[in-house]
Parts: C-alpha cells; sequence; structure tokens
C-alpha cells in the first residue's frame, strides 16, 4: 500500500463544496439561515413520535457544558460520568464546579455499567452522562428507569452515534437533552461542529440564548432587512454558536448521513467475518443499529500493543487508542477512590483500526490482510 490509510478521514463531496461556496458568496458567514435550515433538518431526521428540538453549536463539547447550565446542575453537585471517555465529557462538569464522579464500564460494549452507576449515586448526584462509545448504544432504558428512581439528569454524550438507534428508536429521542458532535472524524463531519438536542423546547431555547451571550434569540435577525438593531442581554452566556460555513456541511452530510451509516456497517461486518478470531471485538446487536463511528479491536495477551501500532504504522495503516481511561490521567488519578477493573484491562490491550465511509474495498481488504499477517508472527 503506497498511500497511508489514516484512522478517519472525511467522506465529502463536491455538493458539500458547492453549498460552501454559495454560503460564502452569500455573504452570511456566521449564524444564519443555513444554521437554521441544518437545525431543521435535524429535527426531522431524529423525529420517532414526538417532535425533536435542535440547536447548532460550535462543539460537542458546548453541547455538553450548556446543557448541564441549562439544566440547573451546580456548583456542589455530583454529575456521574463513565471513565471510558474523552476529556470534555468530564471536563465540561469541572467547568461549572460540580464533582465528577467516575464510573467503570461494561466489558463487552465499553458503555457505563448503570449497576455499577447505582452505587455512586448519593444526595448530592444530580444527573448521568451516558456515552455511547464507538455509535453502540447504551441502555437507555435502564438508565432511564435509574434517573427516574433517584431524579436525575441525562445528559447523553452522543458524540460517536448520529444515526445510531437504541431498538427502534433513534438516539436523541430518550434523555433530557442529547448532543452530537461534527467534528472532522465524526459520521456526519462538519470540520468543527455539534448540537444540543431535545423533546423540551424550552430547554433548547434556554441553551440557545446561553450560546450567544445571553442575548435574546432574536439577535442575529438584526442583520436582516427586516430585523431591528435592539437586542438585550437577559442573563450571563457563553460564545459557542454554530456558524453558517459549517452548518452548509452538515446539511449535505446529513442528506448522505444513512448512508455514509450504511457503508461503516459493511466495513464493520468485513472486519468481523474476516479479521483473525484471536482478537476481542466490542459488542453489536441485531435489537440495535451500531453506526460503527470506531471500530476498537483488543488484542491476545501475547502481543504488545505499542509495537503493534508501529507495525502498522510501518504498512502504511493509522490507529489510535480510544480511550485512555480518564482515572490514568493525571488531572483525575487522585480524585476518586473507586474501582476501574474493567476500564483497566480492556485499556491494555484495545486499540481503533481505520473506519470511514470513505475507505474503499481494496483499503478494508488491505487493513485485514495486514493485521492477520502480523497477528499471524506471534506464537500462542
Amino acid at each position: 500500500m503506497k498511500n497511508f490509510i489514516p484512522l478517519a478521514k472525511p467522506d465529502i463531496g463536491e455538493e458539500e463544496i458547492e453549498l460552501v461556496v454559495e454560503t460564502i458568496k452569500s455573504g452570511w458567514l456566521t449564524t444564519g439561515p443555513k444554521v437554521t435550515e441544518f437545525e431543521n433538518a435535524l429535527s426531522q431526521y431524529l423525529y420517532h413520535d414526538e417532535k425533536i428540538y435542535s440547536v447548532g453549536l460550535n462543539s460537542c463539547t458546548s453541547a455538553l457544558f450548556l446543557a448541564l447550565v441549562a439544566l440547573g446542575i451546580e456548583e456542589g453537585d455530583e454529575v456521574i460520568v463513565p471513565t471510558w471517555t474523552f476529556a470534555a465529557t468530564a471536563q465540561v462538569v469541572d467547568w461549572i464546579g460540580a464533582k465528577v464522579v467516575l464510573c467503570d464500564i461494561d466489558e463487552e460494549s465499553l458503555n457505563i455499567d448503570i449497576k455499577k452507576a447505582e452505587r455512586l449515586i448519593t444526595s448530592k448526584t444530580k444527573a448521568i452522562i451516558p456515552v455511547h462509545i464507538a455509535g453502540y448504544p447504551c441502555d437507555m432504558e435502564a438508565i432511564a428507569s435509574l434517573a427516574t428512581k433517584y431524579n436525575l439528569k441525562v445528559i447523553e454524550d452522543a458524540a460517536h452515534a448520529i444515526g445510531t438507534k437504541y431498538k427502534d428508536k433513534k438516539i436523541g429521542n430518550f434523555s433530557d437533552v442529547t448532543c452530537f458532535s461534527f467534528y472532522a472524524t465524526k459520521n456526519l463531519a462538519m470540520g468543527e461542529g455539534g448540537a444540543a438536542v431535545s423533546k423540551d423546547e424550552k430547554v433548547i431555547e434556554k441553551i440557545r440564548k446561553l450560546s450567544y451571550f445571553g442575548v435574546n434569540k432574536e439577535a442575529f435577525k438584526r442583520y436582516e432587512k427586516a430585523g431591528r438593531w435592539f437586542y438585550d442581554i437577559e442573563e450571563m452566556g457563553y460564545k459557542a454558536n454554530l456558524d453558517s460555513m459549517h452548518a452548509a456541511l452538515g446539511i449535505v452530510q446529513l442528506k448522505k448521513l444513512d448512508k455514509m451509516n450504511k457503508r461503516r456497517r459493511k466495513i464493520a461486518t468485513y472486519y468481523r467475518d474476516n479479521l483473525s478470531e484471536k482478537l476481542i471485538f466490542n459488542k453489536d446487536s441485531d435489537e440495535h443499529y451500531h453506526t460503527y463511528h470506531l471500530f476498537p479491536i483488543r488484542l491476545p495477551q501475547n502481543i504488545n500493543r505499542d509495537e503493534f501500532i508501529e507495525e502498522l504504522k510501518e504498512n502504511n495503516i493509522g490507529s489510535s487508542v480510544h480511550f485512555i481511561p480518564l482515572h490514568l490521567h493525571t488531572f483525575y488519578k487522585n480524585r476518586s477512590n473507586n474501582k476501574f477493573g474493567v476500564a483497566d484491562k480492556a485499556f491494555q490491550k484495545i486499540l481503533s483500526i481505520p473506519m470511514s465511509s470513505a475507505m474503499n474495498d481494496f483499503e478494508v481488504e488491505y487493513v485485514v490482510k495486514t493485521i492477520n499477517n502480523i497477528i499471524g508472527k506471534y506464537n500462542d
């Protein structure tokens, strides 16, 4: 293989380029009509049996943070977060002065272990942030039951899960707020961007206001011919609004999303059917719709992960590790007395291999052949 196969690459075509250029030529670069168009399309895409409200933002991180603020999570409150996630999921809790309570994960899916989460609940626990790792859904019925029992807010970190279904419903239909990422490597790629969605219109409008300095929702209309110059800062806010150029990318990407997710699932099936039986794969199920943002593999005990990653690199194949559990990082290691046996074990041997709807069949086959050849060099 002459060309390097990256871990992830966006699936961008001429239609995206044309709409972005059109948007630039329109002169409306910041939040405007294209953002509204994307928000409406996202709400329609997620709709199941009740209206979904959406607000576009500059990142999933901002969505998580503003969701916490909008739902009234405050300094001194406790929020349960899986240790198996990226920094953003936990750091947004720190930003508001609440306490991050890290929880271990389920061994098969690497999603939060709900039974262990329940044991962490105290009188100060006010919310839980489940993360749909790699695009496989958390047990939303169990999480909803837990939330009802203890009066918790649920904010889903669905950075990996746009288009994912729990049973017959798309993620975005279950909780107080669901937060999506449209970062460059995600299934729907804007480069930078995110969204918060909810069935509660008031919560979404609160997040919208918070995303632009606490200014009322008419703020951007003042730049239109029919708009008024007056605006009102109704409360303290932040700067997290989505701009029109990134929204233009999202509009086209959303139209292609189901096709792109179907391609990811086809690649995942080929991986599962053809990669070495010595590897362990994350859970999948016919009951749910896994969108495979990532394809993690767990190596046999006799294979050194760092050496394996270097051999992949020598063969022009990219890879990474998702994730280094939060409790192993300097910032978090001394902040919890909880045990993380499952996460610790999984971390020793896991890595993610290339997964993108932009991959062609030759690249997919080459990844499989190369991995199997490397594994074949090791004796049991």
